[in-house]
C-alpha cells in the first residue's frame, strides 16, 4: 500500500471517529462510573428536599424567641435552648394531644389490620360471587378524600351519639385505611400456597388453625405493611378529628397544634417543636419497617 493509501485511510479514519458522539467513545466502566455519579447526585437532591424541612422545624424550634422573629433568620442558629420544649411539655396541652392520638392510632391499626387480614383471607380462600370485582371495586372507597366524607359522617356521628367519642373517630379513620388495606391483604394472601393449608386439613386441623398455624405466619410482611400503613394515616389526619372531635380536651396532635396560634399571638417555636414531634414517628416506623412494607405492597419481593 502506497503512502497516498495511508494518508487517505488515516483522513478517514479521523473523520469517522469524530462523527461518534462523546458518549460512545467511553469505556463502558466510565460510562457506568458517570450514571452512577449522576444517580447519586440526583437521589443526594431529593434527599435534602425531602428532609430539609424536618431541619428547619427542628432548628426553629431550639431557636431563641428572637432569633425566630429576626427579618433574615440563619440556616445554622446563633443560640440552642430548650426552653421551648421546656413549655411543649409542663405548659401547654401537648401531652394531652399525644395521648390523644396514640390511643387513636393504637384502635385503628388493631380494628384496620384485623378487618383486612380476615378480609383478605376471606376473599382467596372462600367461593364468594364475584369476589374479584368485589376486591378491586374495593379500591373505589380509597378514592374518596377525607373532606367528602366528614360531613356526613358528622351528621351520623351526631345521631348515633359519636361526636367527640374516641370508638367514632376510631371507626371514622379506619374507614379511610380499610379499603387499601383490604386489597393489599387480598393480594398477599393469593401468594400463599392452598395446598399448605388443604394438606394441614387432611392431617384433621380446624379451618382456623390452618390460617392461625399457616397463612398468618407467611403474611406476616403484609400484615406489618398494613399496620404501618394504617398508623400514617391515622397519626397524620387532621380533618377527621378537626370535625368529630371538636372539643379542645379531645384534640389529637394535628389539631392540637393550632392551639399555639392565639388571636394576637403566634408561637412559632412551640408549632414547630410540636410539629418536629408529630412528623418523627412516621418517619421512624416508616423508616424501621420499610423491608416489610415494601414486601408488603409487593408480595413477589419477599425473601
Amino acid at each position: 500500500m502506497s503512502e497516498r493509501d495511508h494518508e487517505t485511510r488515516d483522513t478517514l479514519s479521523s473523520q469517522y471517529r469524530s462523527d461518534v458522539p462523546v458518549w460512545n467513545r467511553l469505556s463502558y466502566p466510565t460510562q457506568r462510573k458517570i450514571r452512577t455519579t449522576g444517580l447519586y447526585g440526583i437521589l443526594s437532591v431529593i434527599l435534602v428536599t425531602i428532609l430539609f424541612p424536618l431541619y428547619w422545624m427542628f432548628i426553629t424550634s431550639v431557636r431563641p424567641q428572637r432569633e425566630v422573629q429576626t427579618r433574615n433568620p440563619t440556616v445554622l442558629p446563633t443560640e440552642l435552648t430548650l426552653e421551648n420544649y421546656e413549655s411543649l411539655f409542663l405548659v401547654s396541652d401537648f401531652p394531652l394531644y399525644l395521648q390523644n392520638s396514640v390511643t387513636v392510632v393504637i384502635g385503628v391499626v388493631i380494628v384496620t389490620t384485623t378487618l383486612a387480614t380476615l378480609g383478605g383471607y376471606g376473599l382467596t380462600r372462600f367461593n364468594i360471587p364475584y369476589q374479584n370485582t368485589f376486591a378491586r371495586g374495593i379500591l373505589f372507597g380509597y378514592m374518596f378524600p377525607s373532606i367528602l366524607l366528614a360531613i356526613p359522617m358528622y351528621i351520623l356521628w351526631s345521631d348515633i351519639g359519636l361526636i367527640n367519642s374516641y370508638i367514632g373517630l376510631i371507626f371514622a379513620e379506619t374507614a379511610l385505611a380499610l379499603p387499601f388495606s383490604l386489597w393489599i391483604m387480598w393480594k398477599f394472601f393469593q401468594t400463599v400456597p392452598e395446598s399448605l393449608e388443604e394438606s394441614a386439613r387432611v392431617s384433621g386441623a380446624s379451618r382456623f388453625r390452618t390460617m392461625v398455624d399457616i397463612a398468618l405466619p407467611i403474611a406476616k410482611p403484609g400484615i406489618v405493611a398494613v399496620g404501618i400503613f394504617s398508623f400514617a394515616i391515622s397519626w397524620n389526619e387532621y380533618t377527621l378529628p378537626r370535625i368529630l372531635m371538636p372539643d379542645a380536651d379531645s384534640y389529637v396532635i394535628t389539631t392540637g397544634i393550632q392551639a399555639f396560634q392565639q388571636q394576637n399571638t403566634v408561637m412559632w417555636t412551640e408549632i414547630m417543636g410540636a410539629t418536629f414531634l408529630a412528623s418523627l414517628p412516621a418517619f421512624l416506623f416508616v423508616y424501621a419497617f420499610q423491608k416489610y412494607l415494601l414486601a408488603g405492597f409487593d408480595p413477589t419481593d419477599i425473601g
